[in-house]
């Protein structure tokens, strides 16, 4: 197979970009995928949590890289991109140009998703080249996330059917350099889940877009 490239991009801090990156290449590479991570952001969040999995004996299954001076392992079949934080409108165009798929994690506060419809509109970007994830939503019986779906659904906006649930014990993840996938509890393994259901619709996607090309 070729190579695959994945990017995450977000306008806005705080939506749990690093958490999706580290969650979904491990539940990629569990797939059998040789996955890679470059880390492009500043803050390093990617690079830090894999630091502390080593450090703390752990092995995540996929490999972390400097997303700017990293070299890219030739057997790397998924690249996944954890790109700089607020990128311009220019970089957010050119990755949607470039990838076979941009991400857009959006929280379900009113100005994260203000910002998620501000950058696709003025970045001009393309229903093909990338998919809105719903992140950091609240469980039931709140019926937010639902919302935001249907919005970006009513707006003909590309959105994944999947999002990531606020749990706690993401932090839990991050302090440990684990996963959710290598957690115990009831919130881990639904998690987890989650991610899986995920990483599959993602494959779907880029392998979609690989047929149409």
């Amino acid at each position: 197979m070729r190579r695959f490239q994945v990017a995450i991009a977000s306008s806005k801090g705080g939506v749990g970009k690093s958490a999706v990156s580290i969650h979904v290449c491990y539940a990629l590479s569990q797939k059998g995928f040789k996955v890679v991570l470059a880390d492009a952001d500043s803050n390093q969040s990617s690079t830090y949590w894999a630091e502390r999995a080593e450090k703390n004996g752990h092995d995540l299954g996929f490999t972390v890289i400097d997303g700017i001076n990293g070299d890219v392992p030739s057997d790397c079949e998924i690249l996944w991109i954890d790109t700089q934080g607020n990128p311009d409108l220019e970089e957010l165009g050119s990755l949607s140009r470039n990838m076979d798929l941009v991400i857009l994690p959006c929280g379900v506060d009113a100005g994260e998703v203000t910002a998620t419809f501000l950058s696709i509109r003025k970045a001009e970007l393309q229903s093909d080249d990338y998919k809105i994830l719903l992140t950091r939503v609240p469980p039931k019986p709140s019926r937010r996330g639902k919302m935001l779906h249907e919005q970006f659904q009513e707006a003909g906006l590309p959105v994944f059917n999947s999002s990531v649930q606020y749990r706690i014990c993401h932090v839990d993840a991050n302090e440990s350099g684990l996963t959710l996938g290598q957690m115990k509890g009831r919130a881990a393994t639904a998690g987890a889940k989650e991610y899986a259901r995920l990483a599959d619709e993602i494959l779907k996607a880029v392998e979609k877009g690989d047929e149409s090309r």
